[in-house]
């Protein structure tokens, strides 16, 4: 087993959740075989690229970092998890991509024993997607489903600020590192998740920023955490279809709120139950998914009062149809990652997805010129293509055609 110093100068040296920091780990099965690897004046090219062997000259220089974080973590009560550690939850170590290293403010608990359902959608909802997050998310925490979300304005934040009123937990998920509330309006709302027993996780350590690319890659670990993904309001390109995209390659369920059809915020919810998606009315009919796991009976009480700066309105009262929030108190809605260019070939796709990926261009070719070129069956290239499709990467015309 490696130590919890070589997993972070594994994460430091090949990324965070990169297709090919999984190539070198299932090539030498650990860490410390990899960095064992390295010796003075090799060559790039097989195993290690010339970017790779100037870093790996330089592991002295990551492991003080590694020493330095490892403190920090302790002095700001944070776990740091490997996949070696006992309290790694299994459910993501089987997912493609791994977080090498996760760091935890409060506690995971029996995560794998217990439901999880992540809750997730457009910064920019309607009313009727802040009451169907609000319904959905109050009734799946009072039996006892953890809410897993991603801490960001509209619809994750407002899951998670109904579990925790219904008497319930959450798991927020940052894009950013373990020791910054981002957006900082949210700073109420993580110490309400901690104080009522729930956790904060990260893959990236204390004083990493937030950067464009680290929103889609974290949301590989909410859907992960979860045993299915419940996408309430989105665009056909939101973000939340990408952590659909991410449970579909995980084989996890996928739920949606289906909309009117006149509405851009239900185009994503609306297309993913096109795609297969099981659409859901009721928090019942996820459940219903679920019949060999137990939940807790509710009972019969009153929000609890959590404060919140710049509230929501008033969670779910419990009476099908009914809500009792201020018509003036909106939910903030901005922007969740700093402004920056797209990716073009996003390092959380699969081997097979990124294959598929790297033969598309602007111009259009069929499926079987796919199947052809990578040698993958057609049941295969099909399924990727629908997952890169759900990531907002590929484009479908007619005939069964695909380009970017």
């Amino acid at each position: 087993m490696s130590s919890t110093l070589e997993w972070m100068i594994f994460q430091r040296i090949f990324g965070y959740g990169t297709t090919r920091g999984q190539k070198l780990l299932e090539r030498f099965g650990s860490p410390e075989r990899l960095l064992a690897a390295y010796v003075p004046q090799m060559e790039p090219g097989e195993p290690f690229t010339k970017t790779e062997l100037s870093k790996l000259s330089e592991r002295s220089r990551y492991e003080q970092w590694a020493e330095r974080t490892l403190e920090r973590c302790w002095k700001l009560g944070c776990q740091v998890l490997t996949p070696d550690s006992p309290q790694y939850p299994a459910r993501l170590r089987n997912i493609y991509s791994f977080p090498a290293v996760l760091y935890v403010l409060g506690e995971l608990g029996e995560i794998d024993e217990q439901p999880a359902i992540a809750v997730v959608g457009t910064r920019k909802c309607t009313d009727y997607g802040r009451r169907a997050a609000e319904e959905f998310s109050w009734e799946l925490a009072r039996r006892g489903v953890i809410i897993v979300s991603g801490l960001a304005l509209g619809i994750d934040s407002i899951s998670q600020e109904a579990a925790l009123k219904a008497g319930g937990r959450t798991i927020a998920v940052l894009g950013n590192g373990i020791d910054t509330v981002y957006p900082a309006q949210h700073r109420p709302l993580h110490r309400a998740i901690l104080e009522r027993g729930g956790a904060v996780v990260s893959e990236y350590p204390p004083q990493e920023g937030a950067q464009p690319f680290f929103f889609p890659l974290r949301n590989r670990i909410i859907s992960g955490l979860s045993l299915g993904t419940l996408v309430v309001e989105g665009t056909r390109h939101s973000g939340s279809l990408i952590t659909a995209g991410h449970a579909v390659t995980q084989n996890r369920d996928v739920f949606a709120v289906p909309g009117s059809i006149y509405s851009p915020q239900s185009a994503g919810p609306n297309w993913l139950i096109g795609q297969g998606a099981l659409p859901v009315s009721s928090w019942e009919e996820i459940l219903a998914q679920y019949p060999w796991l137990t939940f807790s009976e509710p009972k019969e009480q009153p929000p609890l009062q959590i404060s919140f700066d710049n509230p929501t309105p008033s969670v779910y009262n419990g009476q099908k149809g009914a809500s009792s929030r201020p018509q003036k108190q909106k939910k903030a809605c901005g922007s969740e990652a700093p402004k920056g260019g797209k990716t073009e070939a996003p390092s959380y796709l699969t081997e097979n997805q990124r294959r598929i990926f790297e033969l598309l261009g602007e111009e259009p070719v069929s499926a079987d010129r796919i199947v052809e070129q990578t040698g993958l069956p057609v049941p295969v290239v099909l399924a990727n293509l629908t997952q890169l499709e759900i990531f907002g990467l590929v484009r479908t015309h007619p005939g069964r055609r695909f380009s970017r």
